[in-house]
């Protein structure tokens, strides 16, 4: 896999990280699985209190000689990636080219060629022969994975949106959710030492859907946008548009690795987490594709921060005689209540944009929260979604349009994963079998959507090139969530209010498999408060403290 550059310090973490410091007996204060967005941040923020932590990344760069043709494909599939070039070539050969290079990528990437950032970074996203998946028979969930230190959130094409979730959805006021284990306003806090640590930009607009943030930069809408929000404010009255708030991802691993605190290996596909008689956490063991053997490393915490799917996996497979069938599944849900956000999207091509030439500027964009009540509905009619614009230039007196409508998708205990003994992985260890559908009020909010877009695509007099009519398939959106929810009891949630295992203290998941519902927002900024809360937790409530 492609990997970022790397500073001196992070390159010392790496270094550092020998099979002889992880045999040692002393362990480690703190162990972190995971090198995306909440694995990051847990690592900076356990160094900083002051712990020696590992972290396992799972990523491992495969040099050219290696695989000649995944390379020979990667190397020139982004050239026809680039939206400019419908200004040069007819869409039809633009597509053609397109078909032609994600053919040749499905060799080893015949899931993540279907992801739309593939095309930017084929790098980036994992070889589908050595990380397989099965899927359910009638059911269909697009997995897209990046193992590499960044994780999916340094892809080209990343959304950068970082929102924060309303009461409303803590607290649904149907019968389609449980309810958060949080107080109201409980997670503020973390919400803005989090977006203190990002520095987003956007606009504080009052929105009843979408508290606001501690922004670093307050923007003001370009004479672009102010069009589009002028435009859906005079055409359906009740909808209040707001700026995309975004941040650059943050370099957490690196902050963590300044503290000379972290050890960082790479190649570690973890297979389970350790428990003791006691139901503590000691540590994991992990495929190691560097010494190319199972290896084991100590210490009385232990992050999961592997991503929604892959949290869930370890957690499965760390089964012993007091927990058989892994940790957290006596409550019922473990695996269970799999989400994404119902995905409809639609691209094309418009007119002269205002202050033309307008750049495309990563992150961002008009968003449209609850567009679904465009035309007076009630907010308990059921599921919501948001809308997110993006216009720029491409050509003297024509533009770029793309719009990506989420809708909030209901916890059902039927949306689930689990362990298929009879299929292996490239490291011997056994794969999800997924099965997650999209019912039929799913469907039906998916139509909503695709008209919505028409309406838009019409107010702002776009040409349209792809418009979804049905939705993506499930784990199109890259957002999923659930599986391996917090709640109050042990008897229906697999993590306590703080995100630590009723099955095993000292052991947190924070990522969005913790997620009881998901609201229609990103759920990045959500997942990193929830980690950097947990992290809280561990150091002060566990008693435990570094050198």
């Amino acid at each position: 896999m492609s990997q970022p550059a790397m500073s001196l310090a992070l390159q010392a973490a790496i270094d550092a990280a020998t099979i002889d410091r992880i045999d040692d007996p002393a362990g480690f204060d703190a162990i972190v699985v995971g090198a995306g967005a909440a694995g990051g941040l847990a690592a900076m923020s356990l160094t900083r209190a002051g712990l020696s932590v590992l972290l396992l990344d799972a990523g491992w760069h495969v040099g050219f000689w290696r695989a000649p043709l995944r390379s020979l494909i990667w190397s020139v599939v982004g050239t026809v990636a680039d939206p400019r070039l419908q200004s040069l070539l007819a869409p039809a050969a633009i597509n053609f080219g397109r078909r032609v290079l994600r053919a040749a990528g499905a060799i080893h990437q015949p899931i993540q060629s279907k992801c739309f950032a593939w095309e930017l970074s084929p790098g980036s996203f994992v070889d589908d022969r050595e990380n397989p998946y099965v899927n359910e028979s009638g059911s269909r969930f697009d997995w897209f994975r990046a193992h590499q230190i960044g994780g999916r959130m340094i892809v080209p094409g990343h959304g950068r949106q970082y929102y924060r979730l309303s009461n409303r959805d803590f607290t649904p006021e149907n019968t389609l959710s449980p309810r958060w284990p949080l107080a109201a306003g409980e997670l503020d806090h973390w919400y803005e030492h989090v977006e203190r640590e990002l520095g987003l930009s956007g606009g504080n607009e009052h929105c009843p859907w979408v508290p606001d943030g501690r922004l670093a930069h307050v923007l003001t809408p370009s004479a672009a946008e102010a069009e589009v929000i002028d435009l859906v404010q005079r055409r359906w009255g009740g909808i209040q548009p707001i700026l995309g708030r975004s941040a650059p991802p943050l370099a957490s691993i690196e902050h963590a690795a300044a503290t000379t605190r972290l050890f960082c290996r790479r190649g570690a596909i973890v297979r389970d987490v350790q428990v003791n008689a006691a139901g503590r956490a000691t540590g994991v063991s992990w495929y190691d594709r560097a010494t190319n053997g199972m290896h084991a490393a100590r210490a009385p915490i232990v992050f999961l921060c592997a991503s929604t799917l892959e949290s869930t996996r370890i957690l499965l497979s760390s089964a012993s005689a007091a927990r058989p069938d892994g940790i957290g599944a006596a409550s019922g849900v473990l695996g269970r209540c799999l989400m994404d956000h119902v995905l409809v999207s639609g691209q094309g091509v418009g007119g002269s944009l205002p202050g033309e030439p307008v750049q495309g500027v990563p992150g961002r964009c008009v968003y449209l929260p609850r567009f679904d009540l465009r035309n007076g509905e009630t907010a308990d009619r059921g599921r919501g979604y948001g809308v997110q614009i993006y216009r720029w230039s491409i050509g003297q007196r024509i533009s770029y349009f793309n719009a990506v409508a989420f809708a909030e998708m209901a916890p059902r205990m039927e949306n689930r994963v689990v362990l298929d003994q009879r299929r292996r992985d490239a490291w011997g260890l056994p794969v999800l079998r997924i099965a997650c559908r999209h019912n039929d009020a799913e469907l039906q909010l998916a139509k909503d959507q695709s008209a919505a877009l028409r309406e838009l695509g019409e107010l702002l007099h776009v040409k349209f090139n792809q418009q979804n009519v049905r939705p993506a398939p499930p784990g199109a959106a890259i957002h999923e969530c659930g599986t391996a929810r917090m709640g109050e009891r042990p008897t229906d949630s697999v993590l306590d209010p703080h995100n630590q295992c009723w099955d095993a203290s000292g052991l947190y998941v924070t990522d969005a498999s913790a997620f009881p519902s998901q609201g229609a927002q990103n759920p990045t900024l959500t997942l990193l408060a929830l980690t950097a809360r947990a992290c809280d937790h561990a150091v002060r409530e566990l008693g435990i403290r570094g050198a």
